[in-house]
């Protein structure tokens, strides 16, 4: 393990919130598609899950991405799956979360500030903000340079 670093290495690293603009363009075909698909991201550490693999400004990863998605109030974020794990946890708000299996039966659940969901790799999975507050999320994927996902929607995947 390297113990040697510069002040200027550690300062790389630091990611702060408040001087970022919010990132509407990875979902922005969704969005044209259906209105509530409209949602957008904050990146902080890795990279964006449109194959777009560098962003400035972010931390570089090798094995996790870390960004924060704001949902407007009716936003959805539609079933899909990652080959890898990913995580929400609600910072602000309320959202409800589930997954779906093959058949379409689906398990949802209420999801309230400091509370989040684990969605293993292969499971198809999404998010919809059924409130009428804009909701915070944190979201994490296993895997630095994230691949497209797979959505059940198949016009959504080949956006």
């Amino acid at each position: 393990m390297a113990s040697e670093f510069t002040d200027a290495d550690f300062f790389e690293h630091v990611q702060r919130y408040g001087g970022k603009e919010l990132d509407w363009e990875p979902f922005a075909a969704q969005g044209d598609l259906k209105e509530e698909y409209r949602r957008a991201h904050v990146r902080m550490v890795g990279a964006s899950i449109t194959g777009k693999h560098y962003e400035p400004g972010t931390v570089t990863a090798d094995n996790f991405t870390l960004s924060v998605m704001m949902m407007p109030p009716g936003a959805e974020a539609p079933s899909h799956a990652h080959e890898v794990e990913e995580v929400f946890f609600v910072v602000k708000g309320e959202l409800t979360a589930w997954w779906e299996d093959d058949d379409g039966r689906i398990v949802d659940t209420v999801l309230k500030e400091r509370e989040m969901i684990y969605s293993p790799a292969g499971i198809m999975h999404g998010l919809r903000n059924h409130t009428d507050e804009e909701a915070l999320v944190q979201v994490v994927i296993g895997v630095g340079r994230p691949q497209k996902p797979t959505y059940l929607d198949a016009t959504l995947t080949n956006l």
